[in-house]
């Protein structure tokens, strides 16, 4: 009997692998970026909805000897996430940090610690009630710190952020969310700051973060 596996993780994206199974893109919080060959959702269709884009779910697996995947046999939603689930925007947030943390979290080692602070990161937009516009940029200057690429006096590489955007960047650092979310800045600032961001992460990580999902975030949040 192949070996048996618990463990929680957060959904980041679903990949077609047959006409009756998906593959399952993760992280989990013991081992890191991983992923799960999930089947027979051709005969229940209803348990895509458990794979949102930061479900968070308990989970538990087994090794297959026929494959690298590990299959994904019980999950179980750690919370249901019906105020991100039910609304547009906070969906589209969603989508949109998911797809940040598929494109740039690669290793498959675990930290705790940051995939704690990612839960609670999820709970609170699930959670908020107030102003969720400036979410996005807060959620990338706090990753990219806790990632440990944490700016000194000036922000590598050299020339990235224009002033008004580095002043931007130290702000969101040294604030908590409740005041980063009243910051007035306008819809096209907002996506210029994200795009710098994420090339901020991009240089720091060696690798290109392509976030397609940015485009739509820019319209709903407009």
């Amino acid at each position: 009997m192949p070996p048996v596996t618990k463990s929680r993780i957060i959904v980041l994206h679903l990949t077609k692998h047959s006409e009756s199974g998906v593959v399952l893109h993760t992280l989990d919080a013991n081992a890191g970026r991983r992923s799960f060959l999930v089947r027979g959702l051709k005969a229940n269709r209803s348990a895509l909805a458990a794979f949102h884009s930061l479900s968070l779910l308990d989970v538990v697996s087994a090794e297959s000897p026929k494959s690298s995947l590990a299959w994904l046999r019980e999950w179980t939603p750690v919370q249901p996430l019906h105020g991100i689930r039910g609304d547009l925007v906070k969906g589209s947030v969603a989508m949109f940090v998911s797809e940040v943390l598929y494109r740039s979290f690669t290793t498959e080692l675990s930290d705790p610690q940051l995939f704690d602070w990612l839960c609670d990161s999820v709970a609170a937009l699930d959670a908020e009630t107030g102003g969720i516009a400036n979410y996005p940029i807060w959620f990338l200057v706090n990753y990219a710190v806790r990632l440990g690429f944490m700016p000194g006096e000036t922000i590598e590489p050299a020339g990235l952020f224009p002033p008004d955007e580095a002043a931007l960047f130290y702000r969101i650092l040294r604030s908590p969310y409740e005041n980063v979310r009243t910051i007035p800045l306008t819809a096209a600032r907002r996506q210029s700051f994200a795009r710098r961001m994420l090339q901020y992460l991009s240089w720091h990580l060696g690798i290109t973060i392509d976030a397609r999902s940015l485009e739509v975030l820019h319209e709903v949040l407009a």
